[in-house]
């Protein structure tokens, strides 16, 4: 007899008698701590001869238990999706993490787990918490295991340079504008999606003019400043263009809102309503107040020659280059 309750079991998507090496959690960003625990996932499931199966929640889950501090993202969660995905994960199930999700003690999310999805083994992190008030954790599903006749596998946190890498030291390094330091802990570069809006037009009036991007969702924007980048005009089969990046609130003129804008080097177009994504590669310098137009012109003429060099000896990413 099930210990959920029926109308949860309801709203988790079903997935099949099939039995399953299962990992459960967030995911966002799927940076290489991830990595490493859906390569193990994937080589389990290999050697038991059953599916490869990742559980994974949206939205994120602080989002709804503290909506007056919601999670900044790393990844859209089709994005995330995808990543998993490309770590030979083929079957993902998004559990819609709502007040009546979050309520299921450890117990009763792990009876769920163990009738959904059959596992033949679970594998998570050290760190992973689970059920109403974070009660469930590694001792808890290694117990739970042992009594429902399948394997607990606790992994410990990859770590790089004596910290664990975690979705909240991708934040705040991209927060901070270490756009370096956040491919380093992703293994691969952060990027930026958004649609292309209407903006005040002074790029082209200095001889820049630029994309100005409104950012889709709750997508984490990078701290103020300029950089190298590619930019993906997506919806079609264009290569990736050079672009120089600016994020800031132009203190050199009137005061506005902060915006993310990308000048396309080379790139003589419309882009307005279109869907482009940002492929940060490098932070040139923090954003600052000029004490004229002339200085500031000059200012970007450095930053351009800069991002050209920058990018001349770093391409895109091969595996992202195509618009998707």
């Amino acid at each position: 007899m099930s210990t959920v309750p029926a109308h949860v079991i309801e709203r988790f998507t079903a997935v099949g008698d099939a039995p399953s090496v299962v990992t459960i959690g967030n995911f966002d960003g799927v940076h290489r701590g991830h990595q490493m625990l859906l390569a193990l996932v994937v080589d389990s499931a290999r050697e038991l001869g059953v599916r490869p199966l990742v559980v994974t929640f949206e939205p994120h889950p602080v989002s709804v238990l503290r909506p007056e501090h919601p999670m900044p993202r790393i990844s859209l969660p089709t994005l995330k999706v995808q990543a998993i995905r490309r770590c030979g994960v083929d079957d993902v199930v998004v559990v819609p993490f709502e007040q009546e999700f979050a309520s299921l003690t450890a117990e009763e999310f792990l009876t769920l787990i163990h009738e959904r999805v059959q596992p033949r083994e679970i594998i998570v992190g050290d760190g992973f918490r689970f059920g109403r008030g974070r009660a469930g954790d590694s001792a808890f599903i290694e117990q739970f295991a042992r009594e429902h006749g399948f394997k607990a596998t606790i992994l410990q946190r990859l770590e790089d340079s004596g910290q664990v890498v975690s979705s909240s030291r991708v934040r705040e390094a991209i927060s901070t504008g270490d756009v370096s330091a956040a491919e380093e802990l992703l293994g691969r570069r952060f990027r930026l999606r958004g649609v292309v809006e209407r903006g005040f037009a002074r790029g082209r009036e200095l001889g820049y003019p630029t994309a100005n991007l409104m950012v889709v969702g709750e997508l984490l924007v990078p701290d103020s400043g300029i950089y190298s980048a590619y930019v993906h005009i997506l919806n079609g089969r264009q290569d990736p263009r050079q672009g120089l990046i600016y994020i800031g609130t132009s203190p050199t003129f009137e005061p506005r809102d902060r915006t993310v804008e990308a000048h396309i080097l080379d790139f003589d177009g419309d882009l307005y309503a279109r869907n482009i994504e940002i492929e940060f590669v490098s932070r040139i310098r923090g954003d600052e107040k000029f004490e004229s137009v002339e200085a500031l012109l000059d200012q970007i003429r450095r930053d351009e020659i800069a991002t050209r060099e920058i990018l001349r000896e770093r391409g895109p990413e091969p595996e992202w280059s195509e618009a998707r």
